[in-house]
């Protein structure tokens, strides 16, 4: 039996406290956090891990228009993972603020070696629904896992 190494870590916090909360403006990707992760081996693993905290502004909207969320993780680039979040609840009785924490995690197999970028972007996929915001926390890791020496 192989016995599996942690082979490089890295992560990537946003500090949305000192900065304070960004709009999310319909059909425009957001970049919230990116970090570097370098791959020493060609047979490995990597695993993605993510959590952002939003709100929806659920008294703006009517029937039908609950708040779309997307969350994406790029490598060099490209997308490798994505969740779709809507805002839980009926927007026709909520009346207010309602704060959503979504995370989501991938694996990546044999992924090249050498220096990869990873970049976390948010979107908000309901035109009509322009109130929503990442309040935070906003956070990605990535570890890169393979066969011990």
């Amino acid at each position: 039996m192989a016995i599996n190494t942690l082979l490089n870590y890295n992560r990537s916090a946003n500090n949305i406290s000192r900065s304070g909360p960004f709009s999310l403006i319909p059909g425009t990707p957001l970049l919230l956090a990116e970090f570097g992760l370098f791959v020493p081996q060609s047979v490995n693993f990597i695993e993605l891990i993510s959590t952002v905290g939003w709100e929806a502004f659920t008294d703006v909207i009517g029937p039908g228009l609950q708040s779309e969320i997307s969350f994406f993780i790029t490598q060099d680039n490209v997308v490798v993972f994505s969740t779709h979040e809507e805002a839980p609840g009926d927007p026709v009785t909520i009346d207010g603020n309602l704060s959503v924490t979504t995370s989501f995690q991938g694996v990546l197999t044999n992924v090249a070696t050498g220096h990869h970028v990873y970049r976390l972007f948010v979107q908000n996929l309901e035109p009509a629904q322009n109130t929503n915001v990442v309040i935070g926390p906003v956070t990605i890791s990535g570890k890169v896992i393979g066969p011990g020496a």
